[in-house]
């Protein structure tokens, strides 16, 4: 379905009953899509809301558009009042982690929990900014990648996300998915995001928050993710030995165990 506004038009689907809503954002060169494994679990007992960000998947990708995170709040605005959502429980996946920090700091009477599924509070600095983020350096060689070559560059991007041996399929399907957004956009929007240091406001998140973290990820690292648990207050945190940047695809059972326990389902 699509939700058409001040003309632009926002991919979503609902499925699924019962309240609260599950409200999954997805990541940096994503899509909607890549829940796949969570939607059919959590339908039989939640409503379930997935969506593209504006720039991503089926939704619009507006040309002279500044592509920072107040677009995607605009999106969660949208699709919260058109949809009646009362306080979901949202789930954001990296970029879409970093996304949910920032909508339940500055938006705090709107969710009633917050997932966060290898998210880092700062993606790109030196090492004395913060020691868990990607330092500059690799994060240029990634962006020359992307721009010398876009088809290239994603897929070694998503070489980066799977450190599970026998996940050539679900790279496969990744690097399609990020075949659907475009090289400025990308690049915009990793510059934007990428930068934010969101350390400053993580003492702000007011709901209970869950960390979910691969402890091999090679894009958000385990520290990182242990950074959040540890400035955020009413946090817990479950890592996955030996997985990566997307354990929700390669260790989906377990993780939607955690998942529905924190949720209460």
């Amino acid at each position: 379905m699509f939700l058409e506004k001040a003309g632009k038009k926002l991919y979503y689907e609902v499925q699924g009953e019962g309240e609260p809503t599950l409200l999954f954002v997805h990541g940096w060169m994503a899509s909607s899509s890549v829940w796949c494994k969570q939607i059919p679990n959590f339908t039989e007992s939640r409503r379930v809301v997935t969506f593209d960000l504006t720039g991503y998947g089926q939704s619009d990708k507006p040309d002279g558009l500044a592509y920072t995170p107040d677009v995607w709040f605009d999106d969660l605005d949208l699709l919260i009042e058109h949809l009646n959502l009362h306080k979901p429980i949202l789930i954001g996946w990296s970029m879409g982690g970093a996304i949910g920090i920032g909508y339940a700091v500055t938006r705090p009477k709107a969710l009633s929990k917050l997932v966060l599924v290898d998210s880092t509070p700062l993606l790109v600095a030196p090492p004395d900014v913060f020691e868990h983020a990607t330092p500059p350096e690799a994060a240029e060689q990634l962006v020359e990648a992307l721009q010398s070559d876009f088809n290239a560059g994603a897929r070694s991007f998503v070489e980066m996300m799977f450190s599970e041996p026998d996940s050539d399929a679900l790279k496969n399907e990744i690097h399609a998915i990020t075949q659907q957004t475009t090289a400025p956009i990308a690049l915009e929007s990793v510059g934007n995001a990428g930068s934010a240091d969101l350390r400053p406001m993580l003492d702000q998140v007011q709901v209970p928050t869950l960390i979910l973290h691969g402890e091999a990820d090679a894009v958000c690292s385990l520290g990182a993710g242990q950074c959040l648990s540890e400035m955020i207050p009413n946090t817990q945190i479950h890592t996955f030995p030996g997985k990566g940047h997307a354990p929700f695809l390669t260790d989906a059972q377990a993780f939607n165990e955690r998942l529905a326990a924190f949720i209460g389902v």
